[in-house]
């Protein structure tokens, strides 16, 4: 059986809250571990590219041309999808702000159903 990722917005408890929260924080860190990674093979892609239209060029190999072409894509593939997956990061987070400071406006009002000691 895996593991079920449950989603902050579904907690019923302060506690569960945080749980969840720290639960989903710690996952979009992992992602960020491969960041150097991708860099590099943009960079690579991108270097391949400047090189084979340098040959394509001087040498006037139409293939050449080609090469260029896939690598510039990648790259252009690559660079859009960061920028999306930035956005998505950047708005969850903002919401994962809002329903914490909703939570903490919950808990200082106090709950309806609490009733205290007499």
């Amino acid at each position: 059986m895996g593991r079920e990722f449950l989603l902050p917005e579904q907690a019923d408890s302060w506690g569960e809250f945080n749980a969840r929260l720290e639960f989903e924080l710690a996952g979009q860190d992992h992602a960020h571990r491969l960041t150097p990674l991708w860099w590099s093979m943009g960079g690579l892609l991108f270097g391949l590219a400047l090189v084979s239209c340098t040959y394509a060029v001087q040498d006037r190999h139409w293939w050449l041309w080609l090469c260029t072409l896939a690598a510039l894509a990648a790259d252009l593939v690559m660079a859009v999808r960061a920028v999306d997956s930035a956005g998505r990061e950047r708005s969850r987070r903002a919401e994962l702000a809002r329903l914490q400071e909703a939570w903490q406006d919950h808990l200082d009002r106090g709950s309806p159903t609490w009733q205290s000691p007499e």
